[in-house]
């Protein structure tokens, strides 16, 4: 009963280690453009301590309730976004057009193989030690410099885009703070 109950114990210690590993390969066909332009879900990211300007942030991101949505990400539990942005990802012409409001985390992308810049959203799963889902992010009134790992807030319609024969599926901005 010893050496099962030792067993036992020594298979759940190794599971809870290996939570925020696994592979970095982005299992999402529908934004393989930029190949690892995404996050990859299960990396391990910078998690920021709220800061002032994070909470100015969070001030200025109440600006965007005033927007009827269809989807509305900011009000949803870290699981259940990242059940959304799942499906979003799985089954997108069901999603075109359809406005959303998101606060999530930033990161800017180079690829070298298109010579272009990514906007990409993020958020973290339940733990917040790994990336659990992105989506790429642009509009006229998104900044050209925004501090990578920052919260950004957005209001937007579900779009897609063609690059190399390939469809994406980003967030047409249209009322951003960050």
């Amino acid at each position: 009963m010893k050496k099962i109950l030792a067993l036992a114990l020594a298979i759940m210690l190794a599971v809870s280690l290996c939570a925020c590993g696994g592979s970095t390969e982005n299992t999402s066909d529908q934004n393989e453009a930029s190949d690892s332009a995404m996050i990859p879900t299960g990396s391990t990211l910078p998690v920021t301590e709220n800061s002032a300007a994070e909470e100015q942030q969070a001030e200025k991101a109440k600006e965007l309730e005033k927007y009827d949505v269809d989807i509305d990400f900011s009000s949803m539990s870290k699981t259940m976004v990242t059940a959304q942005m799942s499906s979003i990802y799985n089954s997108p012409e069901s999603y075109i057009g359809k406005t959303v409001r998101l606060t999530a985390n930033y990161q800017k992308y180079h690829s070298d193989d298109t010579n272009k810049d990514y906007n990409i959203a993020f958020g973290y799963d339940d733990t917040g030690c790994c990336a659990a889902w992105n989506i790429e992010f642009y509009g006229d009134c998104v900044p050209e410099v925004i501090e990578d790992y920052s919260t950004v807030s957005m209001v937007g319609k579900i779009a897609q885009y063609d690059e190399y024969g390939k469809m994406y599926t980003y967030i047409d901005v249209e009322h951003f703070v960050a």
